[in-house]
């Protein structure tokens, strides 16, 4: 699927493409691509709408099971700071907020116990919505940013990690200022990855689940497009993963940014820069246990998701080592099909003394090696890809 540009409807230049192993899907050309008008970057060609749904409302999970879906120290860090951000930002907490991709429900949760009265999700995800019931009490909306409908005015509008997943984010703005079309000032929040300088990404930044890219310049264009007006930014490079930027904006008209032009050239540079980092490192990951997975009985890739996917476009893994499996502890993903190989339920496979667990995650890394003590019990290797020590979340 060709796409154009998210934020001016411009036809985009394809910078680089390559095939990916999509989990439950048929292998898809995935590229990126920038807009030669206005320079965003936006993932094209990507997979269809449909296919991208049929993903997140079947087997997208973001809750680590060795938590027992409870938040990381991160996540909670996070909220402190977001509350905290908009209460200022405001002068006080809304009456009431809606987020939309709610997720596991803890966010509202948060604002909930700072005082704010009623809050409402909007969640594509089932098991995210049974999730936030069963954990928080928080009652969510089961649809998509692009479908959900509601009747509430909301003061507060949460958008978290949100408009880099839509496929039309300016048609998703425009439906949020509707909503708040109302008498009284309304506000919005907006956090997405931070598109910046290629030395400051992480592994994976590119990912198939992100269709658009954002810098401060298009990110304050997108709302003011939408009608909202921005009133505090945040910006930080080296608490998350990725680097993060929030915007609180405002339906009341203010003016404290200039018009925002975004660099063409430098994005494309950029993109380009991060291309070559990216083949590079995860090559380089793979060099480093080359002689481990050699020496290997049986080969199995755990997690059946999109850093299995990277790794798999990113590397010659194939070429020097036969996979045997894939597994994962998430029973939705039990009987997927990913590549060649259909996800396993861990406890379904007879073990061998000289097999070896490949981890492809990036962000749960270290979480998974320390829960899987158990394989290591029984004589299987459990291979680090990253081993990088980092309790630091993306979202």
């Amino acid at each position: 699927m060709i796409r154009n540009c998210f934020l001016c409807a411009a036809k985009t230049d394809n910078v680089f493409s390559s095939t990916w192993m999509l989990p439950g899907l048929a292998p898809t050309e995935i590229g990126f691509s920038i807009c030669p008008k206005c320079g965003s970057v936006c993932q094209s060609p990507s997979v269809s709408y449909d296919d991208m749904m049929t993903i997140y409302s079947s087997i997208a999970v973001y809750t680590n099971p060795g938590r027992q879906g409870l938040p990381s120290s991160a996540k909670i860090r996070d909220l402190d700071e977001q509350i905290q951000f908009i209460k200022r930002g405001i002068g006080h907490l809304p009456k009431s907020a809606m987020q939309i991709g709610s997720s596991d429900g803890y966010t509202l949760s948060r604002f909930r116990q700072a005082g704010v009265e009623l809050v409402m999700g909007v969640e594509p995800g089932s098991t995210s919505i049974e999730i936030a019931k069963r954990l928080y009490n928080i009652d969510c909306i089961h649809g998509t940013a692009e479908d959900f409908e509601t009747d509430k005015d909301f003061e507060l509008i949460l958008l978290t990690h949100v408009l880099e997943h839509i496929y039309e984010p300016q048609v998703t703005l425009d439906k949020c200022r509707k909503i708040q079309n109302t008498p009284g000032e309304k506000f919005i929040y907006v956090e997405v990855p931070l598109m910046a300088t290629a030395a400051s990404l992480c592994p994976g930044f590119l990912t198939f689940e992100h269709v658009n890219y954002y810098t401060k310049e298009n990110l304050i264009c997108s709302l003011t497009q939408a009608g909202y007006w921005p009133v505090s930014v945040v910006e930080h490079f080296n608490s998350n993963l990725s680097p993060i930027i929030g915007i609180l904006a405002s339906t009341r008209e203010q003016h404290h940014y200039d018009v925002m032009k975004m660099d063409v050239q430098l994005n494309r540079k950029r993109l380009s820069e991060y291309r070559q980092k990216e083949l590079s490192y995860w090559q380089n990951c793979v060099d480093c246990i080359k002689v481990s997975l050699q020496q290997s009985q049986r080969i199995f890739l755990w997690g059946a998701g999109i850093h299995t996917c990277q790794l798999l476009a990113n590397t010659d893994l194939l070429d020097h080592s036969r996979i045997f499996g894939l597994t994962d502890t998430s029973s939705l993903k039990w009987g997927l099909r990913q590549g060649e190989w259909i996800c396993q339920d861990p406890q379904q496979i007879d073990w061998q003394v000289g097999d070896t667990v490949l981890i492809s995650s990036y962000a749960s890394e270290k979480e998974i090696f320390d829960a899987l003590y158990w394989l290591r019990d029984k004589g299987v290797n459990t291979l680090r890809l990253h081993n990088v020590d980092d309790t630091r979340a993306i979202v």
